[in-house]
């Protein structure tokens, strides 16, 4: 987790490395037996000091290892110049820039702080790993943790603590390979560390979703109404007088059919609703090619044998409409309205005499 300090078991591992290089021209057998333990001796150094170490010119330390184990200086002459590996450069260059990091007050204060906060990304690491293999098997962690058959969830827990227990090693500078297999230690930190954030959120959502019931909605096949299920339709003309093989489309030409998508498949609603409270079922109308037809109302009826189940297909019933006349109901079809009706009313205009017109004239009265 503390990339920035490049961690001292980081440091300390790449150390070695040097070291083995710079013993380079021994044989295998005594370059194991010089550097063997020197990992964990100097990370146990760095656990009484805090994290903390000094490692000094690994040339140097290579050139006591050989004083202290009597053997000869390195024949610079015989043996090849080497070049200085990336990571021990990358180390040395972190080194330099936690020196100056740590030259601070506040520098010091945030380096210890990181430095405090590792054994969290060590346990945080064990948990990415875990989510790993959880997405590998195909399963999701919290159906590992906590469902499915118990040896299952046995096991998930016991891999999740050996995992965490690797990363804690790990972590430590104990549980390494000196081989190049060491280099999948940091392929799985780094693919770890871009899971973890997924990982959290998955597991976050399960646990704050626990014993939440998600109820979902399904539409009920069919055609219903108010939620009560629709069995056959009766139609009647605006007389009240029932109408047999009525046929019903929607305004989309779609049939009318009590039971929905796929009733071409059913010669009854038995295979579909199962036996009514009285055993019988309805039965569709058939085409001229012998397919059901389930939009032409009102629909047959037919009984179910209660031994077998099956429809006995010798009787059909008549269905008993809800009314012999359909209640007595004044229909009327609404006026349209028309332009008389939308106009204002005008006023007829006063007729004017007329200077054509002729007017009374004196009648005389004959003198007595």
């Amino acid at each position: 987790m503390n990339e920035t300090t490049l961690s001292a078991a980081e440091r300390i591992r790449t150390f070695a490395d040097a070291v083995r290089a710079q013993l380079a021209d021994l044989p295998p057998d005594e370059i194991d037996d010089l550097v063997d333990g020197l990992v964990g001796d100097l990370t146990d150094q760095a656990d009484d000091h805090g994290g903390d170490i000094e490692l000094g010119d690994p040339a140097a330390y290579a050139e006591e290892l050989r004083s202290a184990a009597g053997l000869p200086e390195r024949a610079t002459a015989a043996v090849a110049p080497t070049k200085t590996p990336w990571r021990a450069r990358v180390a040395a260059a972190a080194g330099r820039g936690v020196g100056r990091i740590r030259s601070s007050h506040a520098g010091r204060e945030i380096l210890g702080v990181l430095g405090a906060l590792r054994p969290l990304w060590w346990l945080a690491r064990g948990f990415g790993m875990f989510a790993m293999v959880s997405v590998l098997l195909g399963y999701g962690i919290w159906t590992m943790l906590t469902q499915g058959w118990p040896g299952m969830r046995i096991l998930a827990w016991t891999l999740l603590i050996l995992l965490t227990v690797l990363s804690v090693q790990w972590g430590r500078g104990r549980w390494l390979p000196k081989n190049r297999l060491k280099h999948i230690r940091t392929v799985v930190s780094v693919i770890a560390l871009l899971v973890l954030p997924l990982a959290v959120g998955v597991f976050v959502t399960a646990v704050t979703n626990r014993g939440t019931v998600q109820v979902v909605n399904q539409p009920a096949p069919g055609l219903s109404l108010d939620g009560d299920r629709v069995v056959n339709l009766f139609v009647y003309d605006k007389d009240g007088k029932p109408i047999e093989g009525a046929q019903v489309y929607t305004n989309r030409g779609t049939p009318l059919n009590l039971m929905g998508r796929g009733s071409d498949q059913f010669d009854s609603a038995a295979a579909f609703w199962g036996p009514g409270d009285s055993g019988t079922t309805t039965l569709p109308y058939r085409d001229a090619q012998g397919r059901p037809v389930w939009n032409v109302y009102p629909l047959q009826l037919g009984r179910v044998d209660d031994q077998t189940g099956q429809l006995d297909s010798s009787t059909t019933i008549a269905p008993q409409p809800p009314f012999l006349r359909a209640p007595d109901r004044v229909l009327t079809v609404t006026p349209q309205p028309t332009a008389s009706s939308t106009m204002p009313p005008t006023t007829s205009p006063t007729p004017q005499p007329s200077d054509s017109a002729p007017s009374p004239s004196p009648t005389s009265t004959p003198a007595g």
